[in-house]
């Protein structure tokens, strides 16, 4: 059997491989999304070290992909693909320790098929991040448990996995609770949560949490807004965007799994730990989900663990004849990969009538109608024209000019496309070190007639120069109102 399965273990890493530059050579085709750009911009201009609506590792780590390189799409993402990588490998390991080398190259596939997963591979956002700390953390745990370790080593490097998990999704309280109820399901392993090991994990969690908590009194508690908190009990559209991350087919397979386990106390066994993690991560991504911004999909973190099951349940159940299972699965997973594809340049997930940030307000009329008649991923286009429309109009004006956007999310857009030593302000940001000079207010909005009040009190007196309708692929995507605001105030005038 082990000459049989080396050399498909060998295929896989060569197609992992293949995989790897096939998502590098995909980076500069999509454009940098709100969040990324944020991410951009407060390693460009700081601190990147505070908790600016994402923990500090994502401003980190865009800040060395553009070292590496350069100030592009390609060098922003340039370690996605790399931690894509790294994740599959990590869940290929946890799977053969749980099982075997079989089913952990069927988890591989399986998860490498998945939209959610190849949406998080080609983009900078806490999700890879956190696919792969908590696989690692796991692991380590796993080793804790099986080994004696006086120093508690693999307990300490396994809550670094956890803090770097807080670091980079704060307040990261979903990966705690699974953590706890992984260790709690299994008798053997009950007695750990009083040990010194699990008060390592908690420590450091707790440490990053006031840290967080810290952060957020100082910038006015922007993540305690109320909807934040609140979980959408609209189950159908929620649903509707589990079956957009990760498939219908694999989903159906996947609740069955699920139920074959529960049934099968699964729960109480060493093998039950992918369905411990699962249970919890997946209940809180149902419901708080969707509050992330597009394309952050960090919550989906449960579904590496649905990958690990399912790829088990397919593999052992007898219910149905060898080929039908390797129809059903090779259907599955043609369905995934195709979906995987479409998803990348469609707005489909954030036009369920679900709070995604970034896109205007649906009334419940449009909830399901939105989920047939998709438009152009507007969150993830036209922001290189945008700036290119802006450039154009500072070069007619002569350069002079300072750059304002009416909110944080075209801020920062504008200001790495425009690529400016000079960061865009936006209403949040101090103009002291501005007053006097005249500036370029765009605005998305069009219906604007003239600058917001809070642009006009800082100065003299306001024209419109121009109005640019931004088109992708034959649709619109956004308005642009530039307006020139001449004779800067000072801040006490």
């Amino acid at each position: 059997m082990r000459p049989t399965i080396m050399p498909r273990q060998r295929f896989l890493l060569a197609a992992l491989g293949l995989l790897t530059l096939w998502r590098w050579a995909l980076l500069p085709t999509l454009e940098l999304a709100p969040d990324e750009a944020l991410a951009v911009f407060q390693a460009k201009h700081g601190p990147w070290s505070g908790f600016f609506g994402h923990g500090p590792l994502v401003p980190l780590l865009a800040r060395l992909g553009m070292l590496c390189g350069g100030a592009s799409e390609a060098g922003v993402r340039l370690f996605a693909p790399l931690l894509a990588l790294a994740a599959s490998l990590l869940v290929w390991r946890l799977a053969r320790e749980l099982h075997d080398e079989h089913i952990a190259g069927w988890v591989v596939v399986i998860l490498n098929v998945l939209p959610v997963f190849n949406l998080a591979a080609v983009t900078l956002t806490p999700a890879l991040l956190v696919c792969v700390l908590l696989p690692e953390a796991v692991l380590l745990m796993r080793r804790a448990l099986r080994e004696e370790d006086p120093r508690q080593r693999h307990w300490k490097a396994a809550a670094a996995c956890v803090v770097g998990v807080a670091l980079a999704q704060p307040p990261a309280l979903a990966v705690m609770v699974a953590v706890a109820l992984a260790l709690a399901f299994p008798m053997q392993a009950r007695h750990q949560l009083r040990a010194t090991g699990f008060r390592w994990i908690a420590g450091g969690w707790a440490a990053v949490l006031v840290l967080w908590l810290i952060s957020q009194a100082a910038s006015g508690g922007p993540a305690f807004m109320a909807w934040r908190w609140l979980p959408e009990w609209r189950m159908v559209p929620s649903l509707m965007r589990w079956i957009v991350l990760a498939s219908p087919m694999l989903l159906i397979f996947l609740v069955l799994s699920v139920r074959a386990g529960l049934a099968g106390g699964m729960l109480q066994t060493a093998r039950g730990l992918p369905l411990a993690l699962l249970l919890p991560l997946a209940g809180i991504d149902f419901f708080y989900g969707p509050h992330e911004s597009w394309p952050g999909t960090s919550g989906a973190v449960w579904m590496l663990f649905g990958a690990v099951l399912l790829a088990h349940r397919g593999t052992v159940a007898r219910a149905a004849v060898i080929e039908q299972k390797i129809s059903l699965r090779t259907v599955a997973l043609v369905l995934a990969a195709l979906q995987s594809a479409f998803l990348l340049q469609t707005d489909l997930p954030r036009t369920l009538g679900l709070r995604w940030p970034f896109s205007s307000g649906t009334g419940a009329a449009t909830d399901y109608t939105r989920a047939i008649l998709a438009d152009p991923a507007r969150v993830m286009h036209g922001w290189r024209e945008s700036a290119r429309v802006v450039a154009s109009v500072l070069e007619q004006s002569g350069g002079g000019y300072f750059v304002v956007a009416d909110d944080q999310v075209l801020a920062a857009e504008l200001d790495f496309y425009l690529g400016r030593a000079e960061p865009v302000q936006s209403s949040e940001a101090d103009w002291g070190a501005f007053a006097g000079r005249s500036a370029l207010f765009v605005a998305e909005d069009r219906d604007a007639s003239r600058p917001p009040i809070w642009v006009r009190r800082r100065f003299q007196s306001t024209e419109l120069l121009t109005v640019a309708r931004v088109m992708h692929a034959g649709n619109e995507v956004r308005w642009l109102k530039i307006f020139a605001c001449h004779g800067g105030r000072t801040p006490d005038s």
